[in-house]
């Protein structure tokens, strides 16, 4: 993994907390820091990831059309607000980081992710509690020379599921189904397991 992997990495909880902080500061959001979860949802999660992807065509891997799997890092950020202890609304990333090959057998660092909105459905008002989560959005495959909205990334829809456990206050962990088709012709799937800390 590579250094600039491995700042992406780093930054990502950083930028979380600092948004965090100048949101909780503010006085319109000051009150949703209550313990319940209805108002401002801020969260980040780390786990694993199991990927296949088929059809990709990416240059820095190979001329032709690829078809791999494998294990990835996964990622789960997200900020967004719940409209009352169960209903919230969520904009989210999910990241996967691997290594592909290429045909000379040397690997490649690369990054498949879906930017999405995402509803979730808590089944009870308190933890502990199940939930539910649908998503939709744009799914990216792209190497680490580039960011997702370089117009070098492969983009097309992304959507993805989740079945999650509150077992008690602000810790979650979900299992989620993520799939992508990143270019005409070309499917990216994936699956997570993965605890986060949600605040509210």
């Amino acid at each position: 993994m590579n250094s600039l992997k491995l700042h992406m990495i780093q930054r990502l909880p950083l930028a979380l907390l600092l948004t965090g902080i100048c949101l909780a500061l503010s006085p319109a959001t000051a009150r949703a820091w209550d313990g319940e979860r209805q108002g401002l949802l801020l969260g980040i999660g780390v786990g694993a990831g199991a990927y296949s992807y088929s059809g990709v065509q990416h240059d820095l891997i190979g001329p032709g059309e690829k078809t791999e799997s494998g294990m990835a890092l996964a990622i789960s950020p997200k900020i967004g607000y719940a409209i009352n202890n169960q209903w919230a609304l969520l904009y989210s990333r999910h990241p996967f980081l691997f290594s592909a090959t290429d045909d000379a057998g040397k690997e490649h660092d690369m990054t498949s992710c879906i930017e999405s909105v995402e509803v979730l459905y808590f089944l009870d008002e308190r933890a502990p509690s199940l939930y539910l989560g649908l998503g939709a959005g744009v799914g990216y495959f792209f190497d680490d020379s580039v960011s997702n909205y370089s117009s070098e990334a492969l983009k097309g829809v992304g959507l993805v599921g989740t079945v999650g456990y509150e077992p008690f206050k602000h810790v979650t962990a979900e299992l989620s189904l993520h799939l992508k088709s990143p270019q005409s012709g070309a499917t990216d799937l994936g699956v997570s397991l993965i605890v986060s800390v949600l605040g509210y």
